[in-house]
């Protein structure tokens, strides 16, 4: 199997261009989102994970609740229950530990490069856990994506020795989070994988529960979380339209506003940081949105190539927009992380065993 006329068909599909625009757009402006968060407020992270939750959860409530006899009630699960706590769990402390990643002198290039390398991590995983098989285009390709990501990593590490000493250890700390939060989505992945072999892809359900689900746990960083609120209602408002006139795409999209309409918009003072973190929260499920209507439209490999060209894209910006640290290691790093995606796309899998009840139970 090969990325040919088969995949360019998928890709150029008519209900495929709306969901590429998801996507792109909604991943690519998350990215600047992200980057404008914490480069003002590094710490961040715990409020921007919870309210991309809250607001997904929000969303997906009109999915999940039907009418009953004694009012509204939730629909019954297809997938139990406890399958979507493992999974809470796991994606929780993902996300939690992305980033807060963030905090610790990472920069966003480095962490989009990084987050690329858990390939060879489910790789590994899934020949151990549920016994699959993979060619040796795959194995190449794994191998130069592992290489370019300690490249990359090491070129940030020789950038950062050069700046304050205490620097040093918080670039060790985050990149011992990234580790963590890498293996931890790689079984994540083939947990859901599992799951989804055995009950469909009931994909609406497990966005909805895997979100909401998770709420609680926040209550662990409700000092850091209120800390951080009252950071972001001490910054500066300026006018609405201003504000986002820097995002990609999105400033486009204002300069077809009526000059009437945008005026009245611009007399709307809003907070920098609680702007930003509204748009985070919106393209954050633009995204995910997409990600997980391409699962149902499309073959895992053009799933890949495409995702995998979006975190080049939302890497591109951050270097463009922001001025981030890109030196050779890491440039040679990128190269070689986009080279061994396409040889990985571009190789057939080996025929894995299928996956039995043993197995099954294996990652639970």
């Amino acid at each position: 199997m090969t990325t040919s006329p088969s995949t360019i068909a998928q890709i150029i599909a008519p209900e495929l261009l709306v969901i590429l625009s998801l996507i792109f757009g909604g991943c690519c402006s998350n990215v600047f989102a992200l980057e404008v968060l914490v480069t003002d407020a590094p710490k961040s992270g715990n409020l921007v994970t919870f309210a991309q939750f809250a607001f997904v959860s929000l969303e997906g409530l009109r999915h999940q609740i039907e009418w009953g006899t004694f009012g509204p009630r939730f629909k019954k699960t297809v997938v139990p229950l406890t399958n979507w706590i493992a999974l809470v769990i796991l994606f929780f402390t993902v996300s939690v530990l992305n980033n807060l990643a963030l905090g610790y002198h990472i920069s966003v290039p480095l962490h989009i490069i990084f987050r690329s390398g858990g390939l060879i991590v489910n790789m590994v995983m899934g020949a151990v856990v549920l016994g699959k098989r993979y060619s040796k285009g795959q194995i190449v390709g794994v191998l130069c994506v592992t290489a370019g990501v300690i490249l990359a990593t090491l070129d940030n590490v020789n950038s950062t020795s050069q700046e304050e000493a205490g620097s040093t250890a918080d670039f060790v700390t985050g990149i011992s989070l990234l580790i963590v939060a890498m293996i931890l989505s790689a079984g994540m992945g083939l947990f859901q994988e599992v799951t989804y072999k055995k009950y469909g892809k009931q994909w609406r359900e497990g966005l909805f529960y895997t979100h909401f689900l998770a709420l609680p746990f926040f209550l662990m960083f409700y000092k850091d979380i209120q800390s951080q609120v009252e950071l972001y209602s001490q910054t500066a408002s300026a006018p609405l339209l201003s504000v986002f006139d820097q995002v990609p795409l999105l400033n486009h999209v204002f300069e077809m506003i009526p000059s009437s309409i945008a005026g009245l918009l611009n007399t709307v003072m809003v907070p920098k940081l609680w702007a930003y973190l509204c748009l985070n929260m919106v393209t954050q499920y633009v995204c995910i949105a997409g990600v997980n209507r391409m699962t149902a439209s499309c073959t895992s490999l053009t799933l890949n190539l495409v995702l995998n060209l979006r975190k080049f894209t939302s890497l591109l910006i951050s270097i463009v927009y922001f001025d981030n640290a890109f030196g050779i290691g890491a440039q040679v790093g990128s190269l070689m992380v986009i080279v061994g995606t396409l040889i990985y796309t571009r190789s057939g899998p080996k025929k894995s065993t299928p996956v039995t009840e043993d197995t099954a139970r294996k990652t639970s």
